[in-house]
């Protein structure tokens, strides 16, 4: 009598053959789990990581998800650590798609994890997920002492079209160091989405820095400036201000984002 492990492989094995479609995967899955809850949940989470010969980690979770079975809710959990980025996108999504307060929580913790990937594909999920996933992560960015972690999350909120943009936007003028300069790190590699509208909210920004006299955000408002070339002509002025700062790094960006927007 073949086991529960020898069943799924020969399972998956013919829905990566397409002899089995994935929806016909879902029944044996569900089948197994009636009899067998946890014998069931332990040999999936086993294939997910030592997935049978031909047969992709990401083909099993998304069979899984497909069998809409709440009880293999902790596999999702499990797998969004995976160390497969698309296992842990999945994963994710999965999640975010359940639109519950645990799955958001759980989502939110992982905004803090170690590995870059899993802190991504949860930030990203939080944002097109939840009505208020992108106010999660503006929190997040304005609370969390770590660069890295503040930096994923504000790729998150790119990720949620305007209501994102309009959240990092907020941040750059918040006054908090640290949240400004993740923001303004995200914003000039992806400046191409802000509307021209948007720009003179960077250039408030940028005296909400100087007043502070907070050299760090300055460096990165000015750079963002530069990024935005001649979309930036008429804000001169304001970058004109800080080329003879104080401190050279200002000084210097200063100049190299007026050459920018001049040329």
């Amino acid at each position: 009598m073949s086991t529960v492990r020898e069943k799924l492989i020969n399972m998956f094995s013919k829905v990566m053959a397409g002899t089995v479609t994935r929806e016909e995967g879902t029944m044996l899955i569900n089948a197994l789990a009636k009899e067998d809850l946890a014998e069931t949940m332990k040999e999936l989470s086993y294939l997910i990581d030592n997935p049978p010969p031909g047969v992709f980690p990401k083909t099993i979770l998304h069979t899984i998800a497909l069998s809409r079975n709440k009880g293999f809710y902790n596999i999702m959990i499990a797998s969004l650590e995976h160390k497969n980025e698309e296992v842990s996108i999945l994963a994710a999504q999965e999640l975010a798609r359940l639109k519950t307060s645990d799955a958001k929580v759980v989502l939110v913790e992982h905004t803090n994890s170690e590995a870059y990937h899993v802190r991504k594909a949860s930030a990203i999920a939080l944002a097109q997920g939840f009505g208020d996933g992108v106010a999660l992560l503006k929190k997040h960015i304005l609370e969390n002492p770590e660069p890295f972690y503040r930096s994923t999350s504000a790729q998150g909120l790119l990720s949620a079209g305007s209501k994102g943009l309009e959240a990092l936007l907020s941040i750059l003028s918040s006054g908090n160091t640290g949240a400004m300069v993740s923001a303004a790190e995200v914003l000039s590699a992806a400046c191409r989405h802000l509307d021209d509208k948007e720009i003179p909210k960077i250039f408030d920004a940028l005296m909400v820095a100087g007043d502070k006299k907070d050299s760090q955000s300055l460096i990165e408002l000015l750079r963002l400036a530069g990024k935005l070339g001649s979309r930036a002509k008429g804000f001169e002025g304001f970058v004109l201000a800080f080329s003879d700062y104080q401190s050279e790094p200002v000084r210097k960006e200063a100049q190299n984002a007026l050459k920018l927007i001049r040329s």
